[in-house]
């Protein structure tokens, strides 16, 4: 094994840090599986332009920005804490509001708050979501592979 070789691409990974939820830097050395959905198009098909909108476990918000909803009535939850700060960095001054969730089971959003909540792979307690979701609204997961 090459030792050196290995210690340069190591040290080549280690400049690209973990900020929000974009691992572009690696697309090309992995296979993901492929879903028999598409989450986008499910939310799509269901967000009304006056929704209030809470993106659970949202990393830096790279995929929420990519649905084009309203700021003013979108909110976002992560836990993370340099995604958090990132989130108040870049996604707060946009007028989306930004809180940090350390546990599933106490989420800082009123009773019957939300049309939609969205959690593409984040643990939840689904008390909660309820709590937070209006009567009649939405709750849409993907969490990890399609099985």
């Amino acid at each position: 094994m090459n030792y050196k070789k290995l210690k340069e691409e190591w040290k080549k990974e280690e400049q690209h840090t973990f900020k929000g939820w974009d691992f572009s830097h690696i697309d090309d050395r992995y296979d993901s599986e492929e879903l028999p959905w598409v989450y986008k198009e499910i939310i799509l098909n269901h967000l009304k332009p006056s929704d209030k909108l809470l993106d659970m476990g949202t990393g830096g918000g790279e995929f929420l920005l990519t649905l084009n909803h309203t700021y003013e009535l979108t909110s976002v939850t992560e836990a993370y804490p340099p995604n958090v700060e990132l989130c108040k960095k870049e996604l707060s001054p946009m007028g989306i509001e930004v809180k940090q969730v350390i546990e599933d089971s106490n989420i800082p959003y009123s009773n019957d708050k939300f049309d939609i909540v969205i959690n593409k792979h984040e643990s939840f307690d689904v008390k909660e979501v309820k709590r937070i979701l209006k009567k009649d609204g939405f709750f849409i997961t993907q969490q990890v592979g399609g099985k």
